[in-house]
């Protein structure tokens, strides 16, 4: 058997320590087979933890990937891309570009979504959901150099008959390149994702982790094959929520730290009825396809503008609370700073901005109902017996958590009738999915802040004094004479 295990982003990522783990697993489970353990190590000088291309970045990432590899017990090969690459990989990418000059979401090279996938880097990096700023070098050299990984590793595969592929999570443009390569050799790729604090995975055969299908089946799965007693789930999938409630993050940062607790604006209490809408990011969708295409609005700020003007002209009885996630604190673009400005249409919108500290959960306590884009909040509001209308795709959107309306007109009859909660049945799922789905790994651990990261108790990434002597004299280099030296 001949498998071939990626890690291509090796630092400030989890697949510094989860993919070593993949690695000893397979080592460990198939020895007589032949594994390759694939890295960037320098073979760019730029990537998605490194878009300003730091030489001592790309360094640290090479020598961190050095270090772990020499805790690895068993035979593998130790390969790099650079290994893999040919002349003719960029003769074709080059010639790629230059018929194909504009980065964009339909640019693809026969199965690889070269553009949405590169696109994922540049949102996540910038926060420019609508591509005002794209036309910058390095973001061409993302595609170039990703277009180049998908021509070398499909060839590998095939050249080296190779059986099965790991993958980190798959989602921007080096590591789809990887995924992609698999599927175009007919070769199943699994794109490993952490799945919570503490040293937890999942897996995702041939999908990215957040295709929403699959999440909603590994669900279910990890609810129906539990072997513990209905109750019993029933207690561990409440205690995820009133765990996050309390402040502790387990999957997702939370934001409860941020917030006063039980803090409100005075002016929303004016005898109306509540409708919160809680927006997410929708920045960090933007580039994942269509799956996550709005069913109903161009974007989160076009159905704010409309509910917004329906709920001010049409439901003078009601509030129209907008909760403005706490991760859009900062961001500049229009997307998000038009949202504040809806609250000087009409007397009963009120915005809650990024920075506020209001507290989100007293905001689903006096809500009627609660409206969601498909963030977890929704969940987090059927939880607490609230109905929920759901106006994007999310986890919960083929289960039965909250409204999903059929058309914008349903949307309208939603917000104006009383509404009861959906059950809560799905919701727990969710939860106890969030606190017993995965697998636990061997060797890979975090620590209670997600920050620290260890593999066979050693931390990732450590480095010598040798090693962190290099990189600063690197450092050094580059800032002053532009020098970019590898050592």
């Amino acid at each position: 058997m001949n498998i071939l295990i990626a890690s291509i982003f090796s630092i400030d990522s989890y697949s510094r320590g989860i993919m070593p783990d993949v690695l000893q697993e397979q080592i460990a489970n198939n020895p007589d087979a032949n594994i390759y353990y694939l890295t960037c190590s320098n073979t760019f000088d730029v990537c998605y933890f490194n878009i300003s291309k730091q030489p001592d970045i790309c360094f640290r990432c090479k020598a961190g990937v050095s270090n772990t590899l020499s805790l690895i017990e068993g035979d593998f090969h130790s390969i790099k891309l650079s290994d893999l690459i040919i002349n003719h990989d960029r003769e074709l990418a080059q010639e790629f570009f230059q018929k194909n000059n504009k980065i964009d979401f339909d640019l693809n090279y026969e199965n690889f979504e070269i553009g949405s996938s590169t696109l994922s880097t540049y949102i996540s990096r910038s926060r420019d959901r609508d591509l005002l700023h794209v036309n910058q070098d390095y973001v061409h050299e993302l595609a170039s150099n990703a277009l180049v990984t998908f021509l070398s590793v499909k060839r590998f595969i095939a050249d080296k008959e190779i059986d099965l592929v790991y993958n980190f999570n798959g989602r921007q443009d080096y590591v789809r390149a990887i995924l992609r390569a698999a599927l175009a050799n007919n070769i199943d790729c699994l794109n490993v994702e952490r799945a919570r604090l503490g040293g937890f995975v999942e897996t995702y055969k041939n999908v990215l982790p957040h295709n929403i299908h699959n999440k909603w089946e590994l669900v279910q799965e990890c609810w129906d094959k539990s072997q513990l007693s209905q109750e019993e789930k029933l207690k561990i999938g409440s205690e995820f929520f009133e765990r996050q409630k309390s402040g502790e993050s387990i999957i997702f940062p939370s934001y409860t730290g941020e917030m006063k607790k039980g803090s409100l604006p005075k002016m929303i209490f004016n005898g109306n009825k509540n409708i919160v809408l809680f927006n997410s990011s929708d920045d960090e969708f933007a580039a994942l396809g269509k799956e996550f295409d709005n069913p109903y609005y161009k974007d989160q700020l076009e159905a704010l503008q409309v509910l917004t003007d329906f709920v001010g002209r049409s439901l003078s009885s009601h509030n129209l609370i907008i909760r403005m996630h706490p991760n859009l604190k900062g961001v500049t673009h229009e997307y998000a700073t038009k949202i504040l400005g809806l609250n000087k249409l009409y007397p009963n919108i009120f915005v809650i901005s990024p920075e506020s500290p209001a507290d989100s959960y007293e905001l689903i306590g006096i809500a009627d109902k609660v409206i969601s884009f498909g963030s977890t909040t929704g969940l987090e509001a059927n939880y607490q017996g609230k109905p929920v209308i759901l106006l994007g795709k999310g986890l919960y959107f083929y289960s039965i958590v909250a409204y999903v309306p059929k058309n914008i007109s349903e949307i309208r009859v939603l917000l104006k009738k009383d509404l009861q909660p959906k059950p809560k049945d799905d919701t727990i799922k969710f939860g106890f999915y969030f606190l017993k789905g995965g697998k636990k790994t061997k060797y890979y651990f975090e620590d209670s802040s997600g920050e620290g990261i260890f593999f066979k108790k050693v931390r990732i990434h450590y480095y010598t004094f040798a090693q962190r002597f290099k990189s600063k004299l690197i450092q050094i280099a580059y800032k002053l004479f532009q020098l970019r030296i590898k050592l």
